[in-house]
């Protein structure tokens, strides 16, 4: 009587999983690595004429023993950073400055992510501003994100945070050469 249920068990597992690969099965491969070097827009609800500057830096995985298959491209996607420069032509506005920052993206969760500290990145109802902590998120097949705003109990305010979705658009290149992978590794994982 075990026997029979751990066999029908097993079956019933076995069919779940060969149902997962048949579903999978039917999707293209897709590329995941860091995005071209360039300058995007960014747009995101209530804002406007923002520019990204992103370049990667990336080491050889080639030179590092923990990874059995080099030529995969998520191995080559963890072993690179994406510095973002964000950019407005004017800083006028208080909404203009806000967008003034820099950031280093890494790969987590199939995103990349970085964080933000902003000094005045929210106001408060009396005048004057406390400061936030803004990730943003975004794809690399997509080029599409999360802005996540989190600020603290300041100013009279409860904490709080805000979502909003966010893409890229690729406008041209970035203004000079990069040199994505700055340091040659050897076969034993010394870099220079």
């Amino acid at each position: 009587m075990n026997i029979r249920r751990g066999l029908a068990a097993a079956a019933g597992v076995f069919s779940v999983v060969a149902l997962g690969i048949a579903l999978e099965s039917g999707n293209p491969a897709r590329a995941i690595g860091p995005p071209p070097d360039g300058i995007y827009t960014f747009n995101q609800d209530g804002v406007s004429g923002v520019s990204w500057e992103i370049t990667a830096l990336c080491d050889q995985p080639s030179g590092t023993r923990n990874m059995n298959d080099y030529s995969d491209p998520i191995v080559w996607a963890f072993n690179c950073a994406l510095n973002v420069v964000s950019t407005t032509p004017q800083q006028i506005t208080r909404a203009d400055q806000l967008q003034n920052f820099s950031g280093r993206a890494r790969m987590s969760s199939m995103l990349w992510s970085f964080e933000v500290t902003k000094s005045d990145g929210v106001a408060c109802p009396g005048g004057g501003s406390a400061p936030t902590t803004d990730t943003y998120a975004f794809s690399d097949e997509t080029l599409t994100g999360t802005h996540t705003t989190l600020h603290g109990a300041v100013c009279g305010l409860q904490p709080g945070m805000s979502k909003q979705p966010f893409s890229l658009q690729l406008v041209g290149p970035p203004p000079s050469p990069i040199q994505r992978y700055p340091l040659y590794c050897n076969g034993i994982a010394m870099c220079y």
